[in-house]
This record gives structure tokens, sequence and C-alpha cells, in this order.
């Protein structure tokens, strides 16, 4: 009963967190961060692809289909983004130009390799 009757009396001393336990957790968030940090520059590179895409459907004109094929291959080269030829498929439903990518970039860590799949694409009003 005396045991009880302490721990009503000490309540903060019941509730300190291990040392080890928050080294573990502040370990845990920075490998985190660290992840985040290192996969942001792909999505932003995949997002300045898309409007670059968005931005060729936009515009009504009669460019042939290879030189868009150039174009956004083009622009990935610039972004270092693996887009290859065969990934850009350019079609025409109801007259309308419709751009569609499929790539996967790969990233490896020192642990363990993360394969992110991307599928960007725009179609014309």
């Amino acid at each position: 009963m005396s045991e009880l009757s302490e721990d009503r009396q000490n309540p903060e001393e019941n509730q300190k967190l291990p040392l080890w336990r928050l080294i573990a957790g502040i370990l845990v968030l920075v490998a985190m961060v660290v992840i985040l940090l290192s996969l942001a520059p792909v999505y932003f590179e995949d997002y300045q692809l898309r409007q670059y895409v968005r931005s060729l459907v936009r515009d009504p004109n009669t460019t042939p289909d290879e030189t868009l094929r150039s174009a956004v291959l083009a622009r990935s080269r610039q972004l270092d983004l693996p887009v290859e030829s065969g990934d850009v498929g350019i079609s025409h439903p109801d007259g309308k130009l419709q751009i569609q990518l499929k790539y996967a970039v790969q990233i490896d860590f020192p642990l363990y390799q993360v394969e992110l799949h991307f599928h960007p694409g725009a179609t014309g009003r």
C-alpha cells in the first residue's frame, strides 16, 4: 500500500521518458527529414516537367508529334529525368492533343533502394 501512495505523491517521476527512447525518437525524425530532403528534388523536377507538358498542350498548334516528343525529351534531359522516347505517348482523341508520360526514377539509399514511378500527362482543350 505504501508503493501506491508514493505513486500518487510523485506522478512526474513516473512520467519521465527514458533517455534512450528520446534519442531513438530524435534519430527517427532526423532519418525521416533526410529521406524527405533526398526525395524532394525528384518530385520538384517531375512537377516542372508536368508544367511543361501542360504548356505544350495549351498552345493550339499543329506541331508534328515527333517534334513534341523531342521537346519533351529535351526538357526531361534538362531536368535530369530518365525519360526515354518510348515513355512519351502522344495521341489525338477527339481532335485534342494528349501527351502522357510514364517513367521511373531510382533513388539509392545506403540500406535501401527506392523506385519512384511518375505518370504526368495533359490533354488540350
